[in-house]
């Protein structure tokens, strides 16, 4: 930290200790800084989860600045220790990075303040004497809930047994935080949680609390998805839509959801390159609008969703044309396109407030709405915003995310029985900070059954099964009974032409449906099991009931 007389750094010391209940509050301070320091510790002694986050406040006559700022520094000592963390990129997420946590520092980073994730996910498990395992062993699940940069550091000393310092937090590498005098400055929140049996009791105890905790409605049933997306892509219109309910009715499908190409007027949305930003129907493709298609999907005993990318515009737009400065960008320079969109500047209020009433509206003009999936599919490659002085310009990851969860926020709370998918170019924004708003995330754009097989297997070890949308598809070519049973270990859906199905092909994802609401309690309530790792297109899993006297497995053995 540099103080606003540009003193480098702090001497802190206790200055108090409270608890009540299960929150405990730690208080430092620097008396010659003015700067005050709050550790702050949350167990969920039920889940056998722990919280923890860290609080910044001073008193100095000017800003200062944050280099560096954990949620969490704990010391564990560990025989031979091991990490697991999680790498990827687009259509590649979950990638598992398995090695000894060698002398000096590993460290795992993410930059950007969109879709972070698809270069390095926000969880991590640590692991005494050697891999971790699934039913035996000390292992340390950790996961930042954060939707941005992230930078998890682990310092090992050359002490036997090894001692690890982990440091948790935002990236510092995007620049300091420019704090004014009383305000607080809040990290995001570590989540913690301990096993000496293996990863299997972890991922119970972390599935128990996420649903608990972390997920929207963790109670409530998620149901059968069908999506259009990779069926239609931006190309259709109110015939085939109309078609595709009725296949998908025939299916089993419980909810249909349009996904991008629906908007646009002077714009039309026909690919990616144009109408982001203008949230009214096509014309030519929904002659009838919105209500016309809830109209028809209730007539065929489906609830109706809509894809969103609220966030972002296309310079071909009425948005772009007549608010040139809402978007992210450094003063002075021109701005660069990635996918044909610019990212709008959500740390200006009125960028915001158009940003929750492109939902707002939406959802008023059409009751029949019931589910949306909100998208984000490129990320803040010239940070700037016009609401931060010339001075605060590196604030914007921070500040960019926070303003992103106010809007979410306040869409939560005024639409709560609307279901929300989090979608970022797949699985960018896959982590427990955002998830709170949402009901699933959709995990990755790959839907190849074998590839998604290992990606779920990964990301079972924290998410529970409900919160993984998973879909049936024609991605890879795979044979569709397996690509069912892949779909079935998660939020279960549809995401094909039914008029491409044969007749074998249909009974096939018809019996898939009909199984998955025989077990869906079990798989989106129940405990998980894995049972046999996946090896190209063999694996097991199986959930039970918590008395265990109702089992369903899921797999192909080798």
């Amino acid at each position: 930290m540099d103080s606003h007389e540009g003193r480098p750094g702090t001497y802190l010391t206790l200055a108090g200790y409270e608890h009540a209940g299960f929150e405990h509050r730690a208080a430092l301070a620097d008396e010659q800084a003015a700067v005050e320091v709050t550790l702050w510790l949350r167990a969920w002694p039920q889940e056998r989860v722990l919280e923890q986050w860290t609080e910044i406040r001073h008193s100095q006559p000017g800003p200062v600045t944050l280099h560096e700022a954990a949620a969490a520094a704990p010391a564990v000592h560990m025989a031979d220790p091991w990490l697991v963390s999680y790498c990827g990129d687009w259509a590649s997420e979950w990638q598992p990075a398995t090695r000894p946590i060698e002398l000096g520092s590993t460290v795992v980073q993410s930059f950007g303040a969109v879709r972070p994730h698809l270069q390095a996910a926000p969880f991590f498990l640590l692991s005494s004497g050697g891999r971790p395992a699934e039913s035996s062993g000390s292992v340390l699940a950790g996961a930042l809930a954060w939707g941005g940069g992230i930078r998890l550091a682990f310092e090992r000393e050359p002490r036997q047994p090894a001692m690890i310092r982990i440091r948790c937090g935002h990236n510092p590498a995007h620049g300091g935080y420019r704090l004014d005098p009383g305000l607080t400055f809040r990290t995001p929140r570590m989540i913690w949680a301990w096993s000496d049996a293996g990863c299997g009791p972890l991922t119970t105890r972390l599935h128990r609390w996420i649903r608990a905790h972390a997920l929207r409605d963790g109670d409530r049933v998620r149901p059968i998805v069908f999506n259009t997306w990779e069926a239609a892509y931006c190309g259709f219109g109110a015939a085939q839509l109309s078609a595709m309910m009725t296949g998908a009715s025939d299916l089993g499908a419980e909810l249909f959801l349009l996904d991008d190409g629906w908007f646009g007027t002077r714009f039309p949305r026909d690919d990616d390159t144009a109408g982001l930003g203008d949230w009214e129907p096509d014309p030519a493709k929904l002659p009838d609008g919105i209500s016309g298609l809830t109209t028809a999907a209730r007539s065929r005993g489906l609830d109706f969703g809509l894809w969103i990318e609220p966030e972002m515009v296309n310079p071909s737009s009425e948005l772009y044309a007549s608010h040139t400065g809402w978007v992210t960008g450094e003063p002075g320079r021109p701005g660069r396109l990635d996918r044909n969109q610019y990212v709008l500047d959500l740390c200006q209020p009125p960028v915001r407030e158009f940003a929750a009433g492109v939902v707002h509206g939406l959802l008023s003009r059409n009751p029949g709405i019931s589910y949306l999936k909100w998208d984000a599919n490129r990320d803040i490659s010239e940070p700037g915003s016009a609401a931060l002085a010339a001075g605060r310009q590196s604030n914007v990851w921070i500040d960019t995310v926070l303003a992103r969860w106010q809007v979410m926020s306040e869409v939560a709370s005024r639409w709560p029985d609307t279901m929300m998918m989090l979608c970022a170019s797949g699985g960018g924004r896959t982590d427990l900070g955002t998830l709170r708003w949402f009901h699933e995330v959709w995990l990755s754009d790959n839907t190849d059954a074998i590839a998604r097989l290992r990606m779920q297997w990964e990301a079972s070890k924290f998410l529970p099964p409900m919160a993984i949308g998973a879909h049936v598809t024609r991605w890879g070519d795979q044979d569709l009974a397996f690509t069912c049973a892949v779909a079935l270990s998660a939020r279960f859906g549809f995401d094909l032409d039914p008029a491409t199905l044969t007749a074998a092909e249909a009974a096939v994802c018809r019996e898939a449906a009909a199984l998955y609401r025989q077990i869906r309690d079990l798989v989106q309530f129940g405990e998980l099991i894995r049972l046999i790792p996946p090896a190209g297109d063999r694996a097991a899993l199986a959930y039970a009931d918590e008395q265990r006297r109702q089992i369903a497995v899921l797999g192909k053995p080798g």
